[in-house]
């Protein structure tokens, strides 16, 4: 008899009635895609795998063997697999922040056709740093508003830069049109 209990347990999927019958553990994924920050070092795949709709516990933890990297230095899409379970979380590694710009506002001659080049760009001493590209990169999309040398004084502009991404940074300056 205790044969036949067992074998309608095991027909009977999620109910297990009779005594001597153990169900087995379903494992399943909070989400199926997650997006992270690059260079993100607190991502815990594991964080997102569940035991019966439950978060893992510490000993849970510890049992699953999944060789699974994800390198969070590079902006894309990547997939953490848990191949015990079957189961993948995709994930998508983003760079939502703007590049930092610095800038130094300098004197230009009045009525002096003025362009910015990269001798006027060096100019300005621009410091830019991201937390993704090259600061050297970066300042090939350096740009700035033009400057009206018919007029003496000082003029606000405005310069920017946009990293690889699409994030931008901008900052206003003063130069100052001389005789």
């Amino acid at each position: 008899m205790k044969y036949k209990g067992l074998r309608l347990c095991l027909l009977i999927t999620g109910l297990c009635i009779f005594s001597g019958c153990s169900e087995e553990s379903v494992y399943t994924l909070s989400q199926d895609e997650v997006s992270i920050k690059v260079h993100d070092t607190q991502f815990d795949p594991l964080s997102y795998l569940l035991k019966d709709g439950e978060p893992l516990s510490e000993s849970d933890r510890s049992k699953i063997k999944t060789g699974a990297k994800i390198d969070t230095s590079v902006v894309g899409k990547t997939v953490f697999t848990f191949p015990e379970y079957g189961l993948n979380l995709h994930v998508s590694i983003v760079d939502e922040e703007a590049p930092s710009l610095s800038v130094v506002g300098f004197q230009v001659k009045k009525d002096v056709v003025f362009t910015w080049n990269e001798g006027t760009l060096g100019q300005l001493k621009a410091q830019i740093s991201d937390n993704y590209d090259n600061g050297d990169l970066l300042k090939k999309t350096l740009h700035c508003d033009s400057v009206d040398t018919s007029k003496l004084g000082k003029q606000s502009i405005t310069c920017y830069v946009e990293d690889s991404s699409g994030n931008k940074a901008s900052k206003t300056i003063e130069m100052e049109v001389v005789k």
